[in-house]
């Protein structure tokens, strides 16, 4: 941290320190209106939006006839959908400064919020009358919101375009148009616009990140992580285009520069549960255990009842086939939550591995009752009943599998099966249906009975195909 931010952090410490400690005593309160502003912003930057609004009330209290702090007042009612009284404290801030183009704003705000769209629009468009520029570009940023209230959302975005049109380096437009251009679906005109944008305005972090978004909604990955990349070396301390970098990257399975990115927010930004999970899940698919755990543990030191990081560590135990310690992670998981079929998956793999092949086919059957549409848990389920030799109970399986048409593999699975049981002519009979149905798939035959790679009439058949 630089000296000059840390002395400014510091000065802002002491000042809400000071604030808090005489209203506990119940002590009337004397600022300058720099500190009532920097009290404002300190609690609504922490998300105390009740904290701010007793703030604004006292610095009224004080400075009655300061219209910003009415303002501010106005804006923290709306926030908190106390329309109605945002109202009469904005009527108040007319008597100071009639005809205040951010009054009327709020206002109209306020009206959109109530669902008084008519009354809102008349007032904006009042507002339009011979504006221009800065101003004009605020009030079509209210219009976007209106048309957001509306569901107009392709209005909402021609309105936001217009705004930046005005004033490229609008931010609240800015990180308005992500929304509107999702809404709309508006991507390609997204990205046509914000690289226009770019054109002229090179390090407007917000358009890059913007342009990153739409990108990525068109499958084109890399011009996304170019582009989020651009927005974070901008403005090193914006916290979303790191992490949705990060994010599209881990999904693209670029495991490596995920990890890279994410521990660049952990040593950039406070270390949160969800960043420290995904850093253990990247060096897990690195094939990184020990350090992979590591991370975990810090997951769970963060959050007790985080069920993936749980899950993941148990994974990690797995891969060093320590059963025992793998069971216990797969417990907490599923007792925190109780409706992840891979969380079940797992601990019938480890209770295989342990021999209890009872509690091993109580958790396979608990996992396809959660997501009987997942084929691969068919499959597993079957291939453990006949590693043990459970013929029949695998033939039920498939024959159930099957009536929920999920390919032609749990067909093969139902050949297999019949095999096992020497039923061979239903067997070849249901191993032509399969061939016919996805001859591509049938591989799936061989990992469920290594054996049938040398049955001649198997063989035949395929060859036959």
């Amino acid at each position: 941290m630089r000296p000059m931010n840390k002395n400014r952090d510091d000065a802002l410490n002491n000042l809400v320190a000071e604030y808090e400690n005489i209203s506990k005593q119940g002590l009337a309160v004397f600022l300058d209106e720099k500190a009532y502003q920097q009290l404002i912003d300190y609690y609504e930057s922490e998300g105390l939006p009740e904290k701010a609004l007793e703030v604004a009330g006292r610095a009224i209290q004080h400075y009655s006839f300061s219209v910003d702090f009415y303002l501010r007042q106005a804006n923290l009612l709306i926030e908190t959908h106390r329309e109605h009284e945002a109202l009469n404290v904005l009527e108040h801030a007319a008597n100071f400064s009639p005809g205040e183009l951010e009054i009327e704003l709020l206002r109209a705000e306020a009206f959109i919020y109530l669902d008084q769209t008519d009354t809102a629009l008349a007032i904006l468009d009042a507002c339009k009358a011979g504006a221009e520029g800065h101003d004009l570009s605020d009030i079509l940023l209210v219009e976007a919101v209106l048309f957001e209230q509306e569901e107009a959302y392709e209005r909402m975005f021609i309105s936001l375009r217009a705004a930046l049109d005005l004033w490229p380096e609008n931010e609240e437009a800015l990180e308005k148009m992500w929304l509107a251009t999702e809404l709309s679906k508006q991507y390609e005109e997204s990205v046509r616009f914000h690289e226009t944008l770019l054109e002229d305005y090179p390090y407007a972090y917000l358009a890059w990140y913007n342009l990153a978004h739409a990108h990525a909604c068109l499958g084109n990955y890399d011009e996304a992580i170019e582009a989020y990349e651009f927005a974070f070396s901008i403005n090193d301390q914006f916290e979303f285009a790191y992490r949705d970098c990060a994010e599209l990257c881990f999904e693209l399975q670029q495991y490596g520069k995920a990890l890279r990115l994410y521990l660049e927010m952990q040593e950039q930004f406070d270390p949160e549960g969800e960043t420290l999970l995904r850093i253990g899940q990247c060096f897990q698919h690195l094939g990184k255990y020990e350090e992979a755990k590591e991370y975990f543990v810090k997951a769970i030191h963060i959050d007790p009842m985080d069920d993936e990081a749980h899950f993941c560590l148990g994974q990690c135990w797995a891969e060093k086939g320590n059963w025992k310690s793998a069971i216990r992670c797969y417990q907490k998981a599923i007792h925190i939550e109780d409706g992840r079929e891979e969380y079940y998956l797992g601990m019938a793999e480890a209770l295989e591995q342990t021999g209890d092949l009872t509690g091993a086919a109580f958790y396979f059957k608990a996992s396809l009752e959660i997501a009987p549409e997942e084929k691969d848990l068919w499959l597993r389920y079957i291939t453990f009943l006949l590693d043990t030799g459970q013929f029949e109970e695998a033939l039920k399986c498939s024959e159930e599998a099957i009536t929920f048409d999920l390919g032609a593999e749990l067909i093969y699975s139902q050949a297999a099966c019949l095999l096992r049981l020497g039923r061979r002519q239903e067997a070849l009979y249901w191993l032509g249906e399969a061939l016919l149905e996805d001859y591509e798939a049938h591989g799936v035959l061989f990992s469920l009975v290594p054996a049938l790679t040398v049955d001649p009439d198997v063989a035949n058949l395929i060859a036959a195909r």
